[in-house]
């Protein structure tokens, strides 16, 4: 759809200054029921429509950026009150100055919880975003502002980024595809404050829409000794030779996923491929591990502030609390085991076969938060509703795909995770359920986005 809609402007049939009013007006009508958008620059995209070349692989399409990512001379306030009124960004995000030069035009920002610490999107400077599929339940989190803001048809194009699943829950709260690549396929520029772990992603309606905006943003940084070069990742969405089929990677998971997760192995099976069930290569260790190094490097990076950690809110302020009482062995062992773990996912994939589990094992949750604690039969523990952190410990590239659709009228994802630097085949599979399983492009209610045709 994103190719289509940039062709039609390199063609002239679609002019950049039609998309970019077009995507305003439906902010205007939109966003005072979900909240995704935080700030519109109307006149510099429109001046910047105006002033277009009309050239690039996303010629012409309005963006909106994360706001956590930089963008030369607008502000980032990663969520949080004590940016409000900080100076503009002196630099771009590599992924923001990558999507501009293929064409793209910045229109606004999303919102995310602060830092991009949870699973949901709500922060004390703008408030609530809300799942356009229903209004009391969230869209997830981080990129839940982004998220919402596809799955309402607001604009083609929004920046995600991923570092415990923050592209890939969304996706699955919003009904949409979200690809979290192999550590390093995308470089930064500017490291983020969960430094081992974040990756900036790509979030749209369909798989190609998907694929597209990956092409462009690939590649390494400066300065960033993780990222590789782009032809170190095979991006082509390619048929994976084996399926492996995990029901969890926590104790248990809602009846709605479980069945929807079986529907989807029988189409699988039924193109012909074989499906092999497996035990789960991870368990909540692992997301402790996660949690472990996560945390303290996040307090880290906010230890200037520590006199006012107590303004944010209460679960930011408990993650950065457990992670300053983070000691060096504590750190060093779970990077330890970080080796341990990736190399049990390497061979479990080999190089031709795709893993597939639950995005999350709970269904959805409220806008307002909490993460949900209960799955199946389990309850009262934290870490049971996802299944997304282990792949940013990992390291390995992991797409969600609309699955089913939970009693509260919520999509749900279906997880496929590919060899590291095989990302193609995580999307192969994701290509071959969508045209197998055709899912809908806008949440109901809400008009998809002019396509070009």
């Amino acid at each position: 759809m994103l190719a289509e809609l940039a062709a039609a402007v390199r063609d002239g049939r679609i002019h950049p200054v039609e998309l970019v009013e077009e995507s305003i007006r439906r902010i205007d009508a939109a966003n005072p029921t979900i909240n995704a958008v935080t700030a519109v620059y109307a006149d510099e995209a429109l001046a910047a429509a105006r002033a277009s070349t009309r050239q690039g692989p996303l010629a012409g399409l309005p963006l909106l950026v994360k706001d956590m990512a930089r963008r030369k001379g607008t502000l980032t306030t990663f969520g949080c009150p004590w940016y409000a009124d900080a100076p503009p960004d002196e630099i771009d995000d590599v992924v923001v100055a990558r999507l501009e030069a293929a064409g793209a035009i910045v229109l606004g920002r999303t919102n995310t919880p602060a830092f991009g610490h949870t699973g949901f999107t709500t922060n004390l400077l703008y408030g609530t975003t809300r799942n356009p599929w229903n209004p009391e339940r969230s869209p997830g989190g981080s990129s839940g502002g982004s998220a919402a803001a596809l799955a309402a048809g607001l604009v083609p194009l929004a920046t995600t980024s991923d570092g415990g699943g923050s592209v890939r829950i969304p996706a699955s709260c919003c009904g949409l595809v979200g690809f979290k690549p192999t550590t390093g396929a995308i470089g930064r520029n500017v490291l983020p404050r969960w430094i081992h772990f974040s990756t900036q992603g790509a979030t749209g309606r369909t798989v190609a829409d998907v694929v597209l905006e990956a092409s462009v943003t690939l590649g390494a940084a400066p300065g960033d000794v993780w990222s590789l070069p782009r032809a170190g990742i095979a991006l082509e969405p390619t048929r994976p030779t084996r399926v492996l089929a995990c029901r969890s990677f926590r104790a248990d998971v809602d009846p709605a996923i479980d069945a929807a997760m079986e529907e989807a192995l029988t189409t699988i099976a039924g193109a012909g491929l074989p499906v092999e069930r497996v035990p789960a290569p991870s368990d909540a260790s692992v997301g402790m591990d996660w949690f472990i190094m996560g945390s303290a490097e996040l307090a880290q990076s906010l230890e200037g502030e520590r006199h006012r950690w107590d303004e944010l809110e209460p679960s930011l302020r408990w993650m950065l609390d457990v992670g300053a009482g983070v000691t060096a062995s504590q750190y060093i062992a779970s990077v330890r085991r970080r080796h341990e773990v990736s190399a049990r996912f390497d061979e479990l994939l080999g190089d031709d076969a795709v893993l597939v589990v639950p995005t999350a094992n709970a269904t959805s949750w409220p806008a307002e938060g909490p993460l949900p604690s209960s799955a199946g039969a389990v309850v009262d523990d934290p870490a049971v509703g996802l299944n997304t952190p282990e792949l940013n410990f990992t390291g390995h590239p992991a797409v969600s795909v609309p699955l089913g659709t939970d009693p509260d009228g919520v999509p749900f994802g279906l997880q496929i995770v590919a060899p590291r630097f095989a990302d193609g085949l995580a999307l192969g599979l994701a290509e071959l359920l969508e045209r197998e399983r055709p899912w809908p492009t806008v949440a109901p209610g809400y008009v998809p986005y002019p396509d070009g045709g």
